[in-house]
């Protein structure tokens, strides 16, 4: 009987051991560092093994900080941050948004959906990131985040295929572009569409007149004169 309890209560240990050992591996992949091998003789985990594709994770937190539309986009960054644009002005629309989710070593994909007035899909866009436990960290309050950067671009003339677009964003109205994570839409954005830039009225100037000079004098009349004696 002793002997069957000694089992039984080695058999726990070892278990305890093991989730200790992964807890811990865990903790010290969030916090940047390299994972200890509890037993030394365990394969090497990969951070991103080939052939692991995207697979939706509805529940997974993802917070995206940036999201707008712009006129361009240089050196990763928006030059301006504007929701309408002008068919006789613009000749392109800019999508850029930062999104974060907590560290983990899954492949995440990122889709950007851009829907006509008539909600008919122009431009699909995937984009694949494929990070470890120590890439892309970001802490802010505490909390350490894997931050993502996606950026896109649809002519207003002509097409992007690059960038998945099919159409061509020229109907008036309001359009709206839809940002997925792994499966999970996590934000929406818009912009409108209009046929001509409304023109600056012209300034009115508020300085009065300057008062026009008097060319001639006003001379005394003649009738307020008095008359000389002996001219009557």
């Amino acid at each position: 009987m002793r002997i069957r309890n000694l089992k039984f209560t080695t058999a726990v240990w070892a278990a305890l051991l093991l989730v200790s050992a992964g807890a811990q591996a865990d903790l010290e992949w969030i916090t940047g560092g390299v994972p200890k091998n509890p037993t030394g003789n365990a394969p090497t985990v990969k951070d991103a093994p080939n052939g692991l594709s995207a697979s939706p994770a509805p529940n997974q937190d993802v917070i995206v900080s940036h999201m707008i539309t712009t006129t361009r986009i240089l050196n990763e960054y928006p030059v301006d941050s504007v929701n309408y644009f002008y068919l006789d002005k613009n000749n392109q629309v800019s999508y850029f948004a930062y999104f974060l989710i907590k560290p983990s070593s899954r492949i995440h994909t990122a889709t950007v959906e851009c829907f006509s007035p008539s909600n008919l899909r122009i431009a699909k866009f995937d984009q694949e990131f494929q990070v470890g436990f120590t890439d892309r960290l970001l802490t802010i309050q505490n909390e350490t985040y894997q931050w993502f950067l996606v950026t896109t671009t649809f002519g207003m003339d002509h097409l992007h295929s690059e960038y998945g677009q099919t159409g061509l964003p020229r109907d008036i109205g309001l359009y709206t572009i839809h940002l997925t994570v792994d499966g999970q839409l996590v934000g929406i954005t818009f912009f409108y569409v209009k046929s001509q830039e409304p023109k600056t009225p012209t300034a009115i100037s508020t300085i009065p007149p300057a008062a026009k000079p008097n060319p001639l004098p006003m001379a005394t009349p003649f009738s307020n004169v008095p008359i000389p004696k002996g001219i009557q």
